[in-house]
């Protein structure tokens, strides 16, 4: 399974992220129905007048959610399970070892969109995992990996900054209106 790829010059990794969630999730998404989703979502960010300030600008958290919706829109149209979607990172105080063990927990029933920032480029992908001391991404822009020593989650700290308040955990509900497993930390006890 291969991500599906944006182009070398567009700002749409959120549409790409949210597709390539799916795919994450198990969804049957071979070239052609990717199309037609990716044409959907695109479609609506047209007719919502957000096609050209994600074009420009790229999307934030409010925009991100907006295509999510989309692509939800478009899975009942098709009549596939449907996705839910939350921020489980959200006002959380965690170490930065303390989310991506979280992270590793919550990937395995779900699909975490993470957006990552550097000075040259604010970037959403899918993670993937954490192996040899490397956060892997299910990426559609050949962003593979990031070294655990360049990134943190506080801003400035270290190259690359993981924006915790931005990383969704998304999963599959199917037609009984359940979710595959919830996107719960597993907190510690006060």
């Amino acid at each position: 399974m291969k991500p599906f790829k944006q182009g070398a010059l567009d700002r749409f990794c959120s549409v790409y992220s949210g597709i390539n969630s799916l795919v994450m999730l198990g969804y049957d998404l071979p070239q052609k129905k990717a199309q037609a989703l990716y044409d959907y979502v695109i479609d609506q960010l047209e007719c919502y007048s957000s096609f050209f300030d994600v074009a420009e600008n790229g999307a934030d958290y409010k925009r991100l959610e907006q295509i999510l919706t989309f692509i939800n829109d478009y899975l009942k149209t098709t009549k596939q399970p449907q996705i839910k979607f939350m921020r489980p990172f959200y006002n959380n105080k965690l170490s930065f070892d303390e989310i991506v063990n979280q992270m590793e927990q919550l990937k395995f029933d779900n699909a975490l969109i993470v957006r990552v920032k550097c000075k040259e480029w604010d970037h959403y992908s899918v993670y993937k995992g954490l192996s040899n001391n490397k956060l892997r991404f299910f990426d559609s822009d050949g962003m593979p990996s990031i070294n655990m020593n360049s990134i943190s989650h506080k801003k400035g700290e270290k190259k690359y900054q993981l924006m915790i308040r931005q990383i969704y955990c998304v999963n599959k509900v199917y037609l009984d209106n359940t979710a595959s497993k919830v996107c719960k930390l597993n907190r510690k006890p006060d």
